[in-house]
């Protein structure tokens, strides 16, 4: 095999092998991406379930704690009548007296007090029982008397007088034989789970008492039923899974579905259930990668087939591979809509500094690519924070503060150039130590950072933002002066001075 031979196979087999680490590069940003995206989706739905079921659970409190003073003042009205060997008909005059009260401070919420009472059923409203009601019998009188000491609730029921879901406060008199009750609409606790989740199609709002029967839920359909005892139900692999785990939020799958939950507690051992479909989420963050690695696999690999056949060795190969770099920078840059371009300016003035400054043309190249991919990281900001119009919450400015982390971690799989995650992690410090993520300050700082923190400050004040036109070019210098020795390091600052003072016609900005 002749010399000339050998050397294009050697340079076909190079193509190939760098080929092969640039897909593999790449295929390492789209999962830390994709493992960035799923993990905040996850993140986001298991706050807004906390958020929902804490709600829930804010405000079912606030209307049973009606519910139960109201009780527990009427039972201790009830025990002092007792105690004073007050007559039947005189504890049956105050029932009477006082579910007429209810009426008015609940809104009808309730239809007033009942009881058994000294061996005697004795009832505040209208209603007469049938001959064979035996009140000992009910689960008002037996949940009451397996709850001495406190106000209980039994489980929903259809009150046969108003024909809706209702519930019982009940408790044990005195005498420890006795029990007063109270029924108590659920329609406000149903409005609750309804309203909750009338925004969000994939959210479910369930209530539970401490045996797992619905008590509202936000398919009215659903209301009364014992999801303990179910089989093969959603509502059984729920509580399956509630009653095993050790945290509030947690995860599981039914029925090819897969559901995340967050549980808050409620007075009376109720629990406020928030349920989310996370199936279409995650299924949609599934097919985005699917189709993201077969599109790079399908680029790349058709490079290849463009530098074998053509033969251009590792000229062209690079050429291709900047241009792929390119391509992300654009991308990244896409997600802001006011500063497209500004990977590609800040390289660029970040390769004139270096130029200036005297660093080689090899030295200027791995400068100009740490500016094309300095926001790689903003890959993983939510649009809605990167494009909000004006100015930013703390919150969300936190959120934004994690892109040179995420950026370096993402770069730093990359062994083409070392010290490519260099620019990404610090470009936001600052001279005097005043940065971020890490708060490095003057020759600490790598002068790479340096230099594109010069370069970024630059075009961020020479570009349009969502809030306000690109800045006069004499503002710009001036703020550029003032940061000598603050904000940036003062041989760089110098330079870039120079370059706006012999740029006359201001043409060196974006757009």
């Amino acid at each position: 095999m002749t010399t000339e031979k050998k050397t294009k196979r050697m340079s076909v087999w190079r193509g190939i092998a760098i080929t092969v680490l640039v897909i593999l590069f790449f295929l390492g940003i789209i999962m830390t991406y994709y493992v960035m995206l799923y993990s905040e989706t996850r993140e986001k739905i298991i706050k807004n379930g906390e958020l929902n079921a804490l709600t829930s659970a804010e405000r079912i409190d606030k209307y049973l704690a009606r519910g139960v003073d109201t009780m527990q003042l009427a039972c201790y009205t009830l025990d002092n009548m007792l105690l004073a060997e007050k007559t039947q008909e005189e504890i049956r005059d105050f029932l009477v007296r006082q579910s007429s009260a209810l009426m008015k401070i609940t809104e009808n919420n309730t239809t007033g007090l009942y009881g058994y009472i000294n061996g005697e059923y004795l009832d505040g409203t209208d209603w007469v029982p049938d001959d064979d009601y035996v009140p000992t019998e009910r689960p008002w009188y037996i949940v009451a008397r397996a709850n001495v000491g406190r106000t209980a609730v039994a489980n929903p029921y259809v009150d046969a007088q108003t024909n809706t879901v209702t519930i019982t406060f009940c408790q044990t008199l005195c005498d420890v034989k006795s029990v007063a009750a109270m029924d108590f609409s659920v329609d406000f606790l149903q409005t609750v789970a309804e309203e909750i989740t009338e925004a969000e199609e994939s959210s479910v709002e369930i209530i539970l008492n401490r045996n797992y029967h619905v008590i509202a839920h936000s398919d009215k359909s659903e209301v009364g039923k014992n999801y303990l005892a179910e089989n093969g139900t959603l509502g059984k692999a729920l509580v399956d899974k509630l009653r095993t785990s050790g945290e509030n939020f947690f995860s599981f799958k039914y029925d090819g579905s897969e559901y995340i939950a967050y549980s808050a507690s409620v007075s009376n051992d109720w629990i406020c259930v928030s349920l989310s479909d996370a199936t279409s989420a995650f299924s949609q963050l599934r097919y985005a990668l699917l189709f993201t690695v077969i599109a790079i696999v399908l680029i790349v690999s058709v490079v290849l087939v463009i530098m074998i056949r053509s033969n251009r060795k590792n000229a062209q190969f690079s050429r291709l591979s900047m241009n792929v770099v390119e391509s992300l920078a654009a991308a990244i840059d896409a997600k802001d809509t006011y500063t497209n371009g500004h990977s590609g300016r800040v390289a660029e003035y970040s390769r004139e500094i270096s130029r200036r400054y005297g660093y080689s043309e090899k030295k200027q190249e791995e400068i100009f690519m740490m500016g094309l991919l300095h926001d790689v990281g903003k890959i993983g900001i939510p649009d809605a924070v990167i494009n909000k119009p004006g100015k930013l919450t703390p919150e969300e400015y936190e959120i934004i503060k994690t892109h040179p982390a995420t950026g370096a971690h993402i770069l730093s799989k990359t062994t083409e150039i070392p010290r490519m995650a260099l620019g990404a992690h610090w470009h936001h410090e600052r001279y005097d130590g005043k940065g971020y993520p890490d708060g490095l300050s003057g020759d600490g700082i790598p002068e790479e950072a340096r230099i594109i923190a010069v370069a970024d400050s630059y075009d961020a004040m020479t570009s349009r933002r969502s809030y306000r036109d690109m800045l006069p070019q004499e503002v710009v210098r001036e703020e550029i002066e003032k940061g000598k020795g603050t904000q940036f390091d003062p041989k760089f600052a110098d330079i870039m001075l120079k370059m706006i003072d012999e740029d006359k016609d201001y043409t060196q900005h974006g757009q």
